[in-house]
């Protein structure tokens, strides 16, 4: 024991000296390229400085007993806190997006993504990399100090697990904490996160990665609520073919007032919006999260989940009606692991880049040109059976990042002005791609129009696109996004949806499809569908049609439409049928009804 103690009086205050050092200067990492001041609001708060660090040391000492050398547990502990720190760094760079604990489940959509950017060593990178090795060097000058004897390695072992077991749940698992720490004055959730550091918020997203029943759940009260509607199916005769579309970071920057920009381009959209049922979709995201939108539009629920099994969906509820229920993707098939999720929402096939696109385009982001007609031979094909078709897929050529470096070969110029020459490339390649994009869609469209059987096309986005490291080219446009403000969250988080008919589903249905459609989150998109069909759909689609007269916009963002007005809480008078809604979601989510 004397020895032990001898070790400690050596090395031991040396070691945790480094170890401080470096758990401070990971947090010149922490917010990405956001404001300064969120390092300066680290400084301010001792709770944001030991919640970040406490994981460091804890990790160190873990490895520390483990080990017994105060070098090996320093380079691991410090090695792997540093690897988490630069990636979580990156992605808010190139993807203002923060890591969190759910994303350990998608690690290999990471490394494709990590591909498609320019890594770079900045001053802050270069500091904690240069720190990092000096303290392993002044650790080294220690090597032959060790903790040979079990009997202290194993306390520590076990003072360390249970300190672990008692606090994580304390600090980490804390809503009050975690909301009472950071600023109101963020409104973005990376911004809410990364004002509370990046190691912190990575272990507090832990929570949210296993879903619980909400408070005051009651499984036989939502079945009550659900027994007042009736399992509607759609009539023989109305059974119309329904493809639906959701285009890639699609913006409409003609409904903004930008300098310079010429417009010209969006006369194909325009022209198709004029002809269809048209409105605003306020999504969850921006910039990234494709999969969010999508899936909100599939199952209708505005709450999502790493789904592992077969999870309700309106796919499955075609499925049940007789529909062929299809899809395509042009892109990797692991990402968001939509392999394995679309056929647990429901899809008897979906394709992918893998053996089937990748023979169909040489381009890394496969064009609509390719897409668009592969979508529409699947629908000829399908006529073979003689069974409706239901279609949804998602395209991929206008996912960023757009070239920043000059305009591409044969590219127009939509963009001049008093603008830096990276956001002009951006903008220019960018409108480029989705102007291509309209015009292979109004080639499309036009053989839905000619095609005999009743059609009906449903087309929205997932998000805005990206625009700049921490998506500055927007600021440089005039948009400032300032979410705070209801008109600034509408710009931040709305695309447009609409919904278009052929000539043979108009008759068939007995509808023009055209119009105004109401301003609605994404789970709403398919009861809108519904409404233009005229057909009723599942109990759980007829309750939430119920539930969009008092709540339009449920975002996962902490905004609401409620009762016609746009507020940041639940009215005290909607707490109870707030709850209906969120405990109808739990239900549908977890309990699957179509075998």
């Amino acid at each position: 024991m004397n020895r032990f103690a001898k070790v400690k009086r050596h090395i031991m205050p040396v070691w945790l000296a480094v170890l401080s050092l470096f758990g401070f200067l990971l947090l010149t990492l922490a917010y990405g390229d956001h404001s300064d001041a969120i390092f300066l609001q680290y400084m301010h708060s001792w709770k944001i400085l030991l919640l970040n660090m406490i994981p460091v040391f804890l990790m160190a000492f873990f490895l520390l007993a483990v080990t017994g050398s105060f070098f090996a547990a320093y380079f691991l502990s410090t090695g792997i806190m540093m690897l988490f720190s630069l990636v979580n760094y990156y992605k808010l760079c190139f993807r203002d997006d923060p890591v969190i604990f759910e994303d350990l489940l998608y690690i290999r959509e990471a490394s494709t993504m990590a591909g498609q950017y320019t890594l770079f060593v900045n001053w802050r990178i270069m500091t904690v990399l240069l720190c990092w090795l000096a303290g392993g060097v002044l650790i080294f000058l220690f090597r032959h100090k060790r903790i040979k004897k079990p009997a202290p390695r194993i306390y520590m072992l076990l003072s360390v697990l249970l300190l672990g077991a008692v606090i994580f749940p304390m600090l980490y698992g804390n809503d009050e904490l975690y909301r009472s720490l950071g600023t109101d004055t963020y409104w973005t959730p990376t911004e809410y996160a990364v004002s509370r550091g990046g190691v912190y918020p990575f272990l507090y997203s832990m929570n949210s990665a296993f879903e619980n029943a909400p408070e005051d759940y009651e499984e036989g009260y939502i079945k009550n609520i659900l027994s007042e509607y009736e399992e509607s199916d759609i009539p023989q005769e109305e059974k119309v073919n329904i493809i639906a579309l959701m285009r890639e970071a699609y913006v409409d920057f003609s409904d903004f007032e930008i300098n310079g920009l010429d417009c010209s381009g969006y006369k194909v959209y325009h022209e198709l919006k004029e002809e269809s049922y048209t409105g605003s979709l306020v999504t969850n995201i921006f910039a990234g999260g494709t999969v969010n939108t999508e899936r909100c539009f599939l199952t209708g629920d505005y709450r999502l989940k790493d789904y592992r099994k077969n999870t309700n969906s309106y796919v499955w509820y075609f499925r049940q009606q007789g529909y062929t229920a299809e899809g395509s993707h042009p892109f990797f098939q692991y990402m968001y692991n939509r392999r394995n999720i679309n056929q647990y929402l429901g899809f008897d096939k979906y394709r992918y880049y893998e053996n089937d696109f990748e023979h169909l385009s040489q381009a890394y982001y496969p064009e609509d040109s390719v897409l668009l007609p592969e979508i529409y031979k699947d629908f000829l094909k399908n006529k073979e059976d003689g069974k409706p078709y239901f279609s949804f897929s998602v395209n991929v050529q206008s996912h960023g990042p757009y070239a920043v470096d000059a305009l591409r070969s044969g590219n127009k110029e939509y963009l001049t002005g008093d603008y830096s020459d990276e956001c002009k490339f951006a903008v220019n390649n960018y409108m480029n791609i989705i102007m291509e994009q309209d015009l292979e869609l109004k080639r499309f469209m036009e053989m839905l129009r000619n095609d005999p059987e009743p059609v009906v096309f449903i087309l929205f986005s997932d998000h805005l696109p990206w625009m700049g490291n921490g998506n500055s080219f927007y600021s440089e446009l005039g948009m400032e996004f300032r979410t705070e403000t209801e008109e600034g969250f509408y710009d931040y988080y709305s695309t447009e949806y609409l919904i278009w008919a052929n000539d043979a589903a108009k008759k068939a249905l007995n509808n023009d499809f055209t119009g105004e459609g109401p301003t609605i989150s994404p789970c709403y998109l398919m009861n809108e569908v519904f409404k233009q069909c005229g057909w009723k759909g599942p109990a759980f689609m007829q309750a939430m049609d119920d539930m969009m007269q008092i709540f339009p916009v449920v975002s996962t963002n902490g905004r609401y439409v409620v009762d016609g007005h746009f507020v940041d809480a639940i009215p005290e008078e909607r707490l109870e049928t707030m709850r209906d809604l969120e405990g109808l979601g739990y239900y549908w989510r977890n309990n699957f009804l179509y075998k």
